[in-house]
């Protein structure tokens, strides 16, 4: 039964809300190897700046305001494969806030410091209801099961790979349990639980809390590849070369899992909205030109994007690739749409369909006007 937990509680972050901030094989960690993934601050104008802007540290200026973006989550089964169960998703949203702030190493309570740091702050929230439907006989969940996934993550600058000093996520889940369901009571899992992961100063170890049980994961400097954690890994992509030739190798400490693994980040050309209306990347652009973050061009009215594909490269895990489009970068010293990300598309396990995150409303922005 554990390993059945840990599979739908890593499947739940892969398929949701998976998401990394960079640790081991990284600037600082005294790791030599030539597979680090280089990260750049694609959220800022000039993409080149590597530490992180005084007008990110929330609070040391009322002008200087989060990034809080909205988007609308969305059930498409029109692929679903499943012969003997079904699921339908409602009232889905996701919310994600972005910003830097003044970490005391002191409340690290794992490997604490006599230091003070400005770091980035993560946060993203999933809320969502799914019932489950039986096909042979119509019998459903007596009610719409409530799901709600909370991360935060904090970590370093671009310059400093994104390295994590701490990570926290919260799982009330439901999810697919098997690929045939015999009866309405073995259909999903329950996942109800609270990780806590704390790093230390150096980028070498993690301790991960659930409850009583604490997991320690040292040599993160010595796997040849960057390291992230599972709480932001929008951010992290975020960082990368945004184009449809990306291809990079990272690897993801899951709590969930108690390891780290290997994915992959790959560009495609995969459309951000392929239907002939286009309506709802004529909604994301609108959303996007509202805030100065899109400037239409006479050969251009609708908001360039890239398609990267999250690959899950470490086992057989199912529903575990993803496709995150962020807003193309033109110009790195004018980057006019700070490589915001615009929408998700993660498939389900066990050919459920897919949840699709489409960007609805940007409540406030990391810049000035």
């Amino acid at each position: 039964m554990k390993t059945v937990f840990k599979i739908a509680a890593a499947t739940l972050a892969a398929g949701a809300v998976i998401t990394l901030a960079g640790c081991g094989g990284c600037a600082g960690c005294n790791a030599k190897t030539s597979n680090n993934a280089l990260t750049s601050s694609n959220w800022y104008t000039g993409t080149s700046y590597k530490g992180i802007q005084p007008s990110f540290i929330f609070g040391d200026n009322e002008d200087y305001t989060k990034e809080v973006v909205e988007y609308a989550v969305t059930h498409d089964n029109t692929a679903a494969t499943n012969a003997t169960y079904s699921v339908e998703y409602t009232n889905g949203k996701f919310v994600t806030e972005f910003y830097a702030f003044r970490y005391d190493w002191n409340t690290n309570r794992e490997y604490p410091e006599d230091k003070t740091e400005i770091l980035y702050r993560y946060e993203t929230e999933l809320t969502i209801s799914v019932s489950f439907t039986l096909k042979s006989t119509g019998e459903k969940t007596n009610e719409p099961l409530n799901d709600r996934v909370k991360t935060v993550a904090y970590f370093r600058a671009a310059g400093r790979n994104l390295q994590p000093v701490y990570s926290r996520q919260e799982i009330l889940s439901h999810s697919p349990a098997v690929y045939q369901a015999s009866s309405i009571d073995n259909i999903y899992n329950k996942v109800d639980a609270v990780y806590e992961n704390f790093y230390n100063y150096d980028c070498t170890a993690v301790t991960s809390i659930n409850g009583d049980d604490k997991d320690v994961h040292d040599g993160l400097d010595k796997i040849g590849y960057s390291v992230f954690d599972n709480s932001s890994l929008y951010i992290a992509v975020r960082s990368m070369k945004l184009s449809s030739k990306l291809a990079q190798t990272v690897y993801l400490y899951s709590p969930a899992q108690g390891s780290v693994t290997s994915y992959v980040l790959a560009g495609t050309d995969t459309p951000i909205d392929a239907s002939e209306e286009k309506t709802e990347l004529k909604h994301i652009t609108a959303e996007m030109q509202k805030h100065d973050l899109f400037v239409p061009a006479e050969n251009r009215e609708t908001v360039p994007a890239v398609a990267i594909n999250v690959m899950y490269a470490g086992g057989t895990l199912h529903g575990t690739t993803q496709t995150v489009w962020y807003a193309a970068i033109e110009n790195a010293d004018n980057n006019t749409g700070r490589a915001t990300m615009l929408k998700l598309a993660t498939p389900l396990s066990y050919g459920l369909g897919t949840l699709n995150y489409s960007l609805k409303e940007i409540k406030s922005t990391l810049w000035n006007k």
